[in-house]
């Protein structure tokens, strides 16, 4: 099998990234003519959702021949296809996250990645079938993709800009 990296969304990362720059122009704005209050607000929330930006942006899962090399929060970890012991999954609407346990604990992973119905294929492929919960091969079948955060992304980079429009006509 050849190694392949799986990231989080370009869809989702996009508008997530606009909502942080629009963030920070609004943060400048209020520091210009803005309640201290709101100086606060924003830098909070800025400085959090930034946060946010980065580790998604980091976040991947590499599927190599020994294993796979999970990529998170500035930390990597490796986790050897012999110490997989189960994997399952959990759906809630349309949010799926698949729950890959090892001998030396867990990892979960949602259906924000880029082909993640590959991700799964890949790791499941790997695995015995016994190891693997019928569920899993179910949703192989007919994998849902995860719209309604990307389009709640798009809804408050509108918001904020509304803010920023309200904010440059004040007087």
């Amino acid at each position: 099998m050849d190694q392949g990296t799986f990231k989080i969304r370009k869809d989702f990362l996009q508008p997530f990234f606009a909502i942080v720059a629009l963030l920070a122009v609004l943060l400048l704005l209020s520091l210009w003519k803005g309640q201290p209050w709101e100086k606060i607000l924003l830098a909070v929330s800025f400085i959090g959702t930034l946060l946010v930006a980065i580790e998604a942006a980091a976040r991947s899962i590499t599927v190599t021949p020994d294993g796979l090399a999970i990529k998170k929060f500035f930390r990597k970890k490796e986790v050897a296809w012999p110490t997989m012991t189960h994997l399952a999954i959990v759906t809630l609407n349309r949010k799926i996250y698949f729950l890959l346990t090892t001998t030396k604990g867990f990892y979960f992973f949602s259906n924000m990645f880029e082909n993640h119905a590959l991700l799964i294929r890949s790791i499941a492929d790997r695995l015995d079938i016994e190891k693997v919960e019928a569920e899993v091969r179910n949703y192989l079948e007919n994998p849902v993709e995860r719209r309604s955060l990307i389009v709640i992304c798009w809804v408050t980079v509108c918001i904020i800009a509304a803010f920023i429009l309200l904010k440059l006509l004040m007087p």
